[in-house]
């Protein structure tokens, strides 16, 4: 294919209806600077429940970004503390070495309101690609697995998600994903810099494939980025 045919493909894809950096859900080889600390959150309101999440994440030495986050959740008129994760990514090739990366993600999830309120996790393995593919666009998949206590067995990962550098400031993005569900969902947003690799701001629209309206969702996040300052 050529290479207009398939960049022109890819924005009109982005025109019709990482753990990741906001606001995706596919997970992408890339991490925060070396000694670097980033900060996301974002507030995310379904048909059912309004949920509002912090991830903090350091790159504790050259190639280890730890990240451990949860969720508060309001649903009928209660607020309760409904998820955390726990998270460590190393990339095995970086997208400054080469327009193809890749790396590891092991991570450990719980959520205390499963199972009569019993904390289960759920430990997950993923392997993010990401693939530069112009100077204006970058292609991620993953692909895992998670094991699911409670259910007993294992769910595969799955995500495909693109990114389009529109101007200096605003980034749009659109992708397929399923995290460990009977469902595969979309979304789709843009990303806006408020300051270049900073201060980011973002918003996104959400379904789920065959039952659109069931479990649509927006979201709306903000993400800071540290300079390098740990030890």
């Amino acid at each position: 294919m050529n290479k207009r045919v398939l960049l022109a493909f890819l924005v009109l894809l982005k025109a019709t209806p990482s753990f990741a950096a906001r606001p995706m859900m596919t997970d992408d080889a890339r991490i925060v600077d070396s000694k670097a600390c980033q900060l996301e959150t974002w507030y995310k309101d379904t048909k059912q429940v309004k949920e509002f999440w912090a991830y903090p994440a350091c790159n504790i030495g050259t190639n280890a970004e730890v990240t451990i986050g949860g969720s508060y959740e309001r649903m009928n008129g209660d607020t309760y503390f409904a998820n955390e994760t726990y998270q460590i990514k190393s990339l095995i090739r970086t997208l400054e070495e080469s327009p193809l990366a890749f790396g590891v993600t092991l991570g450990n999830g719980r959520d205390p309101k499963r199972i009569n309120k019993k904390i289960v996790q759920d430990w997950y393995l993923n392997v993010p690609i990401s693939y530069q593919y112009s100077d204006l666009l970058v292609l991620h998949t993953n692909i895992g697995v998670t094991q699911l206590t409670d259910e007993q067995r294992q769910q595969m990962n799955w995500g495909i998600s693109t990114e389009y550098k529109y101007s200096n400031k605003v980034e749009l993005i659109t992708e397929l994903f399923n995290q460990s569900s009977r469902y595969s969902y979309f979304q789709f947003g843009l990303r806006y810099w408020i300051e270049k690799d900073r201060v980011q701001i973002d918003t996104t629209y959400g379904n789920r494939f065959n039952h659109l309206g069931e479990d649509q969702n927006i979201s709306i996040g903000l993400r800071l980025i540290s300079l390098p300052f740990l030890p």
